[in-house]
């Protein structure tokens, strides 16, 4: 019973997805004819990796496409007509933040053995006007950001606990998304948040207009 037991293991221990036994098939005298890549398993991949890949592609994604909308709205506010340069500059250092996010999530995807797929749509669904961000007010810009922010955190909550289910787990995606993602989204959608109700709370007086200029110049200085 236990020489059946070994030799049960021996075979395991053969067929398992191991870089050495690729290594010593390519490299022996009589190599193995093998189907697809000749060293499939001489890469960085382990633990769930790759059922979580694709989650991360699309979280990537979000970030660049949410970096290009933020940077639509600064130019927007940045022109000759709106001149809000407080609200320019909020607008183009949450996009840069988004793209520099995008490409962390990138290298983290590469570090663990995988590829960034550029065509790996979002998860979370679009309202149906943003589209509109050459469209928005002072007040309706910063609603719209608020909710872009919140979606990340969102999609970054979900990343997680799919990181922690019992058939995908997989620590490192989770520590990854926490450490990099849960404190600075918090502040951020905490600021945004601020920002809304402080200007809609200014728009209740006569004066809208200046209140707007004011609430601009206040958004520039804490920038």
């Amino acid at each position: 019973m236990y020489l059946l037991w070994l030799l049960f293991s021996l075979i395991v221990l053969t067929k398992a997805e191991f870089c050495y036994n690729d290594v010593e098939a390519a490299c022996s005298s009589r190599p193995t004819p093998v189907d697809g890549p000749l060293l499939a398993n001489c890469n960085a991949k382990y633990g769930s990796f790759e059922a979580l890949q694709a989650d991360l592609q699309a979280y990537a994604n979000a970030h660049i496409e949410t970096s290009f909308e933020f940077l639509l709205m600064s130019a927007h506010f940045g022109n000759y007509e709106a001149n809000r340069e407080g609200f320019k500059h909020l607008y183009r250092k949450l996009s840069d933040k988004s793209w520099e996010d995008a490409i962390d999530v990138i290298k983290f995807i590469t570090k663990r053995g995988g590829k960034m797929n550029f065509n790996q749509l979002p998860r979370f669904k679009k309202n149906a006007k943003d589209g509109r961000v050459l469209e928005l007010n002072e007040l309706n810009s910063l609603a719209k950001a608020l909710d872009t922010e919140k979606q990340l955190a969102e999609e970054a909550l979900r990343i997680h606990t799919q990181a922690q289910h019992h058939t995908k787990q997989d620590a490192s995606v989770a520590h990854y998304i926490e450490e990099q993602f849960f404190e600075k989204q918090a502040d951020c959608v905490r600021t945004l948040a601020g920002h809304t109700n402080d200007l809609k709370d200014l728009l209740g007086d006569r004066d809208a207009s200046v209140s707007v200029y004011l609430f601009d110049d206040y958004v520039k200085k804490t920038l």
